[in-house]
């Protein structure tokens, strides 16, 4: 699926990003945040761990605020949005956009942690969403379990999950990008995955309205 793939690119784009630029933290991976949290309570650096805090409390409220509106409609008896979570990331991705140019990419360090936890809660929409809407095996963000299951896989059942590798890849490839735009053009980095996630959310757009007219 096309906008798996986007979301997938987009979500290392926005991790590398906010490694850079927002505080050396990152905005989904709670595995790492969360250690980095037990750092900061042990006194070797408080600020990296409260700026973790922030992204893993922020990331957890994003994925609540998805979880609740998908929820929301399977108990209404309606199939939740194919692109409903979309939405609420790209309101949160393309808010950060426009104050990182605002301040022509220098924000000062209270606005940086605001900005962290807006795109760490946009993460937490999107890991949500697509849990919900695209199913639990196919994660585009979460690649800890999937390849620990691919590796399983492997030298169990001698069968390689070319998906899993090529997911893999593609987050690679979009924290390289946003490396490279931060490097290049840093006063338009965060531009990489907010436009990232509105190709996903046209993809789907445009194929849910086909399904309709069909």
């Amino acid at each position: 699926m096309w906008a798996a793939r986007l979301l997938t690119f987009s979500a290392g784009a926005v991790n590398a990003w906010g490694f850079l630029s927002l505080g050396g933290v990152f905005t989904s991976v709670v595995t790492a945040n969360s250690a980095l949290i037990g750092v900061g309570l042990g006194g070797a650096d408080p600020t990296l761990g409260g700026l973790a805090a922030v992204a893993v409390l922020c990331y957890v409220l994003g994925a609540a605020a998805a979880g609740r509106a998908a929820g929301h409609a399977q108990r209404g008896g309606r199939r939740p949005p194919r692109a409903g979570f979309l939405l609420l990331e790209l309101l949160l991705l393309w808010a950060v956009v426009g104050w990182w140019l605002a301040v022509d990419g220098d924000p000062s360090s209270g606005q940086r942690t605001a900005m962290l936890g807006t795109v760490a809660a946009a993460m937490g929409c999107q890991n949500a969403g697509v849990r919900v809407v695209m199913g639990a095996q196919l994660p585009t963000a979460y690649l800890t379990g999937l390849l620990t299951g691919a590796v399983t896989d492997a030298v169990t059942d001698r069968r390689i999950q070319w998906r899993v590798l090529a997911t893999t890849t593609l987050l690679i490839l979009g924290a390289a990008g946003a490396t490279l735009l931060e490097r290049l053009l840093p006063g338009v980095a965060p531009l990489l995955p907010a436009l990232l996630v509105t190709a996903a959310w046209l993809t789907v757009h445009a194929r849910t309205g086909v399904r309709r007219a069909s």
